[in-house]
Order: structure tokens, then sequence, then C-alpha cells
């Protein structure tokens, strides 16, 4: 399967990209010059996903694209940084699904953050179908920005697309485990979709019992846990 990964130069994009380099043709890109280390088979190009002629040839020839970058939550200091963080997670992905669409890429998955339904107190049993509620900041609407385009673009175009809410990589009450989140990633690209008319999918992928998995568990995800 040939794939693009975006964000391959952050931690959840890296730990994908070096898992599926052995199975898969990767194409990466991220907004750093070199590649992650462990990925050196596989060809990388820092782009600025905003601007269309670096997008299309990363697209070309692609099967699906895994859109990883919105996982990781921009470092929003001042005003203008949280201008551009909402400006690449928005038109970046606007640009990003409008060159997929053109060069005939059939399945968009993309990583958002769980940190969208935090706000719900911890004893609630929250799942995708409950309304996210990101904070007044740039760090946490970004990625719910993606999220929106992303299904928007779907409900519109001839395109498959998966959002999988992930917590941040680690072993916390609402993380995700980088094996975990490894896996859900690989379902989501390569689930079997035959028969389904339905293009949009959500889901929320957390180790622990703080985001139920009964959504996730389900085809054509079937996501199960390592270990479980």
């Amino acid at each position: 399967m040939r794939i693009l990964i975006t964000g391959a130069d952050l931690p959840l994009g890296a730990a994908v990209a070096r898992a599926l380099c052995s199975e898969h043709e990767l194409r990466l890109t991220g907004t750093e010059p070199l590649a992650p280390a462990g990925t050196e088979g596989c060809p990388y190009t820092p782009a600025d996903l905003r601007e269309p002629d670096q997008v299309a040839p990363l697209v070309s020839g692609m099967d699906a694209i895994a859109h990883l970058a919105p996982h990781a939550a921009p470092v929003t200091p001042n005003a203008a940084a949280e201008k551009d963080a909402l400006d690449h997670s928005g038109r970046g992905i606007y640009v990003l699904l409008h060159a997929a669409l053109k060069a005939g890429v059939g399945r968009v998955v993309m990583a958002s953050r769980l940190e969208l339904m935090a706000a719900y107190p911890e004893n609630y049993i929250v799942d995708p179908n409950w309304r996210p509620k990101p904070a007044p900041d740039a760090a946490s609407l970004a990625p719910f920005v993606a999220e929106l385009t992303l299904r928007e673009f779907v409900r519109a175009e001839e395109i498959v697309g998966v959002c999988l809410r992930l917590g941040d990589l680690g072993s916390g009450p609402a993380d995700t485990t980088e094996a975990d989140a490894i896996t859900a990633v690989t379902r989501a690209l390569t689930m079997d979709l035959e028969g389904r008319k339905y293009r949009w999918w959500l889901y929320h992928i957390a180790s622990t019992d703080r985001f139920p998995l009964a959504n996730a568990a389900q085809p054509p995800l079937s996501f199960v846990r390592t270990g479980a």
C-alpha cells in the first residue's frame, strides 16, 4: 500500500513510519529538514502543507494518507503563534484534501486529540457521539478545526475520512500507548470498507478506561488494545 504520512518528524508520525516502513511503500513529510531516525528506507520531503505546489507531488500516486500532524499539540506562546497554529491546522488539511481528491487518493486517516473531550467529568462515559468541548485557545482548537474540515469535506466529496482521537503517547489516565496508536492507525488505513456506503468514521482510542472502546472495537475498525 502506498501511504503518505504527515507529521513524520513528530512523535506519532515517526512511530507509525518506523512501524510501517518495511511493510508498505511510504512517503514521509514534515516541517523539520531531516527524516526521523529509523525511517531511512522511506523517502522524506519537508513541506508546508498550506502550499499546493508542495503538496501535489506528495499525494501523487498514493493510495491513502495518514495525516498525523494534528495530533501534536502546537506550542503557542503568543498571539502570532496561535494564529499560525490555526492556519497550519485548517488551511493545511484543506489544501491536503483538495490535492488528495485531485490525485485520486481514496482514504485519509487523521489523528486528532482526546483532549477535546477532557472537559467532561471523569466519571462520564464519553464516546465519539458526544460533542467536543475544546478549550478557547489555539492548541485545543487546532485539532478540532482539522476534524471539522475533514468531516465536511468527506460529506461533500467521494473520499473516505477516518478520524482517530488519541491521547498523549504514554500510559497515563487518558493516554494512548505508542503500540495502541500504531495499531489504530494501521487498522484505519487498511480496514475493509467493501460494500459500506458510509464515508466518515470517528473513533476514540485510549489505552485506559477513561474513554470506552465500544465503537472502536466493532467492525470495520475492530480495534483491540495491545496485550488485551
